[in-house]
């Protein structure tokens, strides 16, 4: 008997994302996604629909387990599920930049102390 898919960790119960040699017709090309590598082993996505052109989406072995990764925290964070990372990791501090001061003719930020690039 199986497990149902409550019971186990989301990591368990999501499908690995395609690969390179599963039996997918994987075909020399460019990513079009997040790499945009030419001349590698790409998986058509689905096609993408803009106001000029209509075209096919293909990506790369990476690129398509990093779309893996985004859709799955994605849906947790939909459903109220904190991945297991992000709930062990501090929150860093967000500084709004509103104190300027110059140092050594560059602009910093007079909290925090990070250089602005205005």
């Amino acid at each position: 008997m199986f497990t149902p898919a409550v019971e186990r960790s989301w990591r368990d119960a999501w499908p690995l994302p395609a690969q390179a040699g599963d039996g997918n017709a994987w075909v020399t090309g460019t990513c079009w996604l997040y790499c945009r590598r030419e001349a590698v082993a790409v998986l058509w996505l689905g096609a993408v629909v803009t106001p000029a052109a209509t075209g096919d989406v293909y990506a790369c072995g990476p690129c398509v387990t990093e779309l893996a990764r985004m859709v799955r925290v994605q849906a947790h964070l939909r459903d109220g599920i904190a991945p297991p990372a992000a709930a062990q990791r501090p929150r860093p501090r967000a500084c709004e930049h509103r104190r300027v001061v110059l140092r050594g003719g560059k602009t910093h930020c007079g909290e925090c102390s990070r250089q602005l690039y205005l």
